[in-house]
């Protein structure tokens, strides 16, 4: 029991100072904070790792992991100075303008200060340096004012707008020829396009003219709320990308979003106090929401043809009656509600009407002499010259037609006076009338 006792007593003991010499060991590793012979190296990233930046262009680099503070360096900082003490995470990066327009080849290393140990982590950058044929450029132009905006570079809801880039290399040379391409970013507004097949696109390329110059038309589409848009222009020689913005702003006013052709017809008469009669105008409606409905403020003075009209680009038709009229206003309102007006003048000529005189009535032939008539002998007289229409009575007997509507037509006398001369009267329609005699003699 005594042995027991001793060696339980001992291996107490031994157990306290293993416990002792494992914390010693531990102090000795350095396992407290703020040793001073830590080894720690913490891991460096710099995003994005291989970038192009164009000359004048801002690009931003971001360094993730690392304690910091950091310092940086340029390979060639003649083309491409950094800053060597970083402020935060990020560092900006500005080249200066190229002497040729070749690609230059530069290297950021990115040092983290902030770890004890005999060599800082470091990160590398590969940079291409290359000039920037669209610095500051991108320009977006409404085709039309924008009064629900208030302000004149904003595209209102179913308009058009240019956007346009101007490329220049060295020393502002224009770049001619160059493929920029443009693409849509969002859904609220299209490119327009030259293809009939598909008039509205994302994306479209066009060429750099002799200026440098390359235009696209942007459409807003009709009914696209109010919005700001961005526009993306890629220079396809140099990889060169602009974002653009602009805004929309819906508006609801017809007279900005309808357009009309013509916006006015003016329709003049050969004479005075004569206006157009049958004279045809077609007035085509572009923008808005079809279908379309037209109504006239003097609904008698033409004849409207298409007063609904389906589709957007399809026309209405206004036929002159001979009505005069200054003006007629016509009112076209889209399936939303948005109105607008075109107008139509049908006024009298300025000319006095010519004076002309007609041929002498006259009736073929002018006596009737006939043997062995009866009752029911016709007898056919032509009018000619005079003012038709012609009024025929006959002293005798009856006409048929009495009326004659044309110049040349005929009426047939029948049932005459058997027992005497019937005399056939002629009255023209001239003011005031003329006259003209036949005569039927039966024998």
């Amino acid at each position: 029991m005594t042995e027991n006792r001793l060696f339980a007593g001992w291996l107490r003991s031994l157990t306290g100072l293993v416990a002792v010499a494992g914390v010693l060991a531990l102090s000795a590793c350095g396992g407290g904070s703020g040793a001073p012979n830590n080894v720690f190296k913490s891991t460096l990233t710099v995003l994005p790792s291989t970038v192009t930046v164009y000359a004048g262009v801002p690009t931003l680099l971001t360094i993730s992991g690392g304690t910091g503070p950091f310092k940086a360096f340029s390979s060639n900082p003649a083309v491409l100075p950094v800053a060597e003490n970083v402020s935060g995470r990020q560092i900006p990066l500005l080249a200066n303008n190229l002497a040729t327009d070749a690609d230059v080849a530069d290297t950021i290393t990115v040092q983290d200060l902030g770890p004890l140990s005999p060599v800082a982590p470091q990160a590398t950058v590969a940079v291409t340096v290359r000039a920037a044929p669209l610095v500051n450029s991108l320009t977006i132009t409404p085709n039309l004012a924008c009064a629900a905006a208030g302000t004149s570079n904003a595209v209102c809801s179913g308009q058009t707008a240019v956007a346009s880039v101007k490329l220049t290399g060295l020393q502002g040379g224009a770049l001619a020829g160059h493929a920029v391409r443009f693409d849509v970013l969002g859904s609220g507004y299209l490119i327009v396009s030259n293809n009939p097949a598909q008039p509205l696109v994302t994306s479209l390329t066009v060429t750099s003219d002799s200026t440098g110059t390359a235009s696209v038309i942007l459409k807003a589409n009709v009914n696209a709320p109010t919005q700001v848009a961005q526009l993306s222009v890629t220079d396809v020689t140099s990889g060169q990308v602009l974002i653009g913005t602009f805004t929309i702003v819906q508006d609801t006013n017809g007279s900005e979003i309808l357009t009309i052709v013509p916006t006015d017809a003016t329709i003049k008469g050969a004479f005075k106090g004569v206006c157009s009669t049958g004279f045809v105008t077609d007035y085509y409606i572009y923008g808005g929401t079809p279908p379309y409905r037209v109504t006239s403020t003097f609904p008698n003075s033409i004849i409207l043809a298409n007063s609904v009209v389906n589709t957007n680009g399809g026309f209405f038709r206004a036929t002159t009656n001979g009505s005069c009229v200054d003006p007629l206003t016509f009112s076209i309102v889209d399936a939303t509600g948005r109105q607008t007006t075109t107008l139509l003048h049908n006024v009298e000529g300025t000319e006095e009407p010519p004076v002309v005189t007609p041929a002498a009535l006259a009736v073929a032939p002018a006596t009737y002499t006939q043997a062995g008539c009866t009752a029911n002998t016709p007898f056919n007289f032509i009018i000619f010259g005079g003012t038709p229409p012609y009024n025929v009575s006959p002293t005798s007997g009856m006409a048929v037609p009495q009326t004659v509507t044309t110049n040349g037509g005929s009426t047939i006398i029948s049932k005459v006076n058997l027992n005497g001369p019937t005399t056939v009267v002629v009255l023209d329609s001239s003011s005031p009338p003329k006259s003209a005699t036949g005569s039927i003699t039966c024998s």
